[in-house]
């Protein structure tokens, strides 16, 4: 093994996602609280995000938390909308709380859970509706194919550090679009051995420093729903920091500038 990927998997190793053992009665608590909130619209309490696709790293959320409720719950009452703020009212009165695109997230003892609402469709079927307050808009999308996606991908190491560049560098780039950015466009045809990992980081820090034919600038869309366009998540000024902020990483002379 090369000496760049042994210090990518050390990095790696460091930000290991967080060991939950320790947590278990207040998460408890909290489903149940979720549960209690969701009433009659209640579904089911998934596990969702980066700890189900294997893309989890300490330095991110640690849990995320897929509140699956009825398919008219709350016609009456602002719709899904009217769930996700009352959902933050409802976190709001037991823990510090921030709005984000879809999910609330909360501190819960050291911990930082996100916790999405969302409304099951009809049928036998893993399609739920979520509201984006950035845009203000609800969409349709299949949290069970994204997690199976990332799983399969071959290419979770990538992904992982990439995230922790963007958290060590404080870059807003959200974790879906990353993930599809990488698994197909930047590293469509890259090898998946494990010995490639330093290679292939690196090809990804030159594909998003372009200046011309930036991967940032085509369409990447959900494989769940081909009208959510994930390339759209992000304004052109954020991308542009993100290209900045990869035309750094391809200047430096040591890895340990670039994630440490």
């Amino acid at each position: 093994m090369t000496e760049i990927n042994m210090y990518l998997y050390q990095i790696l190793q460091k930000y290991e996602a967080r060991d939950l053992n320790s947590h278990k009665t207040p998460i408890i608590q909290l489903r149940d609280m979720l549960r209690a909130w969701a009433s009659s619209c209640y579904v089911n309490i998934l596990i969702s995000g980066s700890r189900s696709k294997g893309t989890a790293i300490s330095l991110a959320s640690d849990v995320d938390l897929l509140v699956s409720l009825t398919a008219n719950c709350n016609d009456s009452k602002g719709g899904l909308k009217g769930c996700y703020d009352s959902l933050f009212l409802k976190l709001k009165k037991h823990y510090p709380v921030r709005k984000q695109n879809v999910s609330v997230r909360i501190e819960l003892e050291g911990l930082e859970i996100d916790v999405t609402p969302a409304r099951k469709q009809n049928g036998n079927t893993n399609y739920h509706s979520l509201y984006s307050s950035k845009s203000d808009s609800w969409m349709q999308t299949n949290i069970q194919k994204h997690i199976d996606d990332v799983l399969q991908s071959g290419r979770t190491s990538e992904i992982k550090i990439l995230k922790i560049w963007r958290e060590l560098h404080q870059i807003d780039f959200p974790s879906i679009y990353l993930e599809y950015l990488l698994i197909d466009n930047i590293l469509l045809n890259k090898s998946k051995s494990s010995d490639s990992l330093g290679d292939n980081v690196w090809h990804v820090f030159n594909e998003l420093a372009k200046t011309q034919g930036n991967p940032l600038f085509s369409r990447v869309v959900d494989s769940a729903n081909s009208n959510n366009i994930l390339s759209d998540l992000l304004t052109v000024a954020e991308k542009n920091i993100i290209i900045n902020q990869a035309q750094i990483a391809i200047s430096q002379t040591n890895w340990n500038q670039i994630v440490w």
